[in-house]
Formats: structure tokens, sequence, C-alpha cells
């Protein structure tokens, strides 16, 4: 059976040793949702992996794609209702910036999530889920993908922020959650998506 539903995450960057959305991504891979096979794919926090790696990913058609990302400092599940066409110069693993522009050219300024966005909000606050829809994914490799995976697919695209989970923050300076609501999460998410 052919794989219709991606799921994307980073591996750990900066001084955040965990990402819990590479680590969902890797553990949701091989799984199935109602017979249908879910890819999962952690990327490493480098220009270079999404233009290339993941647009070539893009290529195969898959009919839903839920990205996600760490945003250390939410205390929620952020799901983004739209991707900007806009980068900024912040520097990945590699040292590599972008300069601050147009991701693409002559694509739109911005592109909204084809996920239900609303239904999936609904779900995860019936599952006692702290969530809430989010106006802004950055201008960093997360709005990146999110952006990618609208303009150069068909699918049923979005993105999904998550805290930084229990383990990874000691020392108490951001808010955490534990995983076990953010693979719920994701999974809620392509249940209402299918």
């Amino acid at each position: 059976m052919v794989s219709i539903i991606l799921v994307t995450g980073f591996r750990s960057y900066s001084r955040f040793k965990k990402n819990p959305s590479g680590e969902i991504a890797e553990l949701l891979d091989g799984s199935y949702f109602k017979g249908r096979e879910v890819t999962g794919m952690a990327l490493e926090v480098k220009h270079s992996a999404i233009e290339t790696d993941y647009l070539r990913e893009l290529k195969k058609g898959y009919e839903i794609i839920i990205n996600t990302g760490l945003s250390p400092g939410r205390n929620a599940i952020g799901l983004e209702k739209i991707a900007v066409n806009w980068q900024g110069e912040m520097k990945d693993e590699d040292g590599v910036s972008r300069k601050p522009g147009k991701i693409v050219s002559k694509a739109p300024d911005g592109i909204f999530s084809r996920l239900p966005i609303e239904n999936i909000l609904h779900s995860l606050r019936s599952a006692k889920i702290p969530s809430e829809v989010s106006y802004s994914a950055g201008t960093f490799v997360c709005n990146k993908i999110f952006f990618y995976s609208l303009y150069n697919s068909s699918a049923k695209a979005g993105f999904i922020h998550f805290p930084l989970e229990s383990e990874s923050s000691i020392d108490g300076k951001y808010p955490t959650m534990v995983i076990d609501n953010m693979i719920k999460s994701v999974e809620i998410a392509i249940q209402q998506t299918i």
C-alpha cells in the first residue's frame, strides 16, 4: 500500500538536545490510520535539508502532510493557521543563513493551512490537551517547511508547534508538556483530516 500521510519533525538543535517533533515523526513512521500508512521523517534543522530532502519527498504526492516543530516558550500545542512567504536570516545548524526575503519569489505572500484547524482544536481541547490557534510560525525553518508543503503540493497540509517536553526544561525557564499529549495531538490531527 502506498503511504499517503507524511508526518515531519526536526532533530535536536542549538542547546535543545531533545526535539519531540523529530522523535514523534520517527515514532509514527510505519503506523496506520484507517488503513492509511504514515511515513515519518525527521529533518536536520538546516536549510539544505528542507530545500533538497523535503522538496524531493513532496514529489511523492502525499494526501495529508502534518509538519511539526519545537517552539520553546509555548505553553500549548500551536495549530498554525498561515504560512508566510518570508524567511529571516537566523543561522541553521550548519551556520548557514538565507538573505531575508521571499522563500519563493513569485509565490503568494501567505497561504492558509489546509488542515481542519477548528475541528482539530475542538478535539484537542475535548481531550484536555492545552491548545491554541497560532498566526505566526516564525520566519525560520518551521515556517519554510510549512510554506513549501502548501505551495509545492496539493495535500491537506499544515503545521503544529510543540512546547518543550517535560524532561527538557528542568531549570524551569520554559513551559513544558508531556510527550504523550504531543503524540496524541498529531494522531488527532490525522484523524480529523482523513
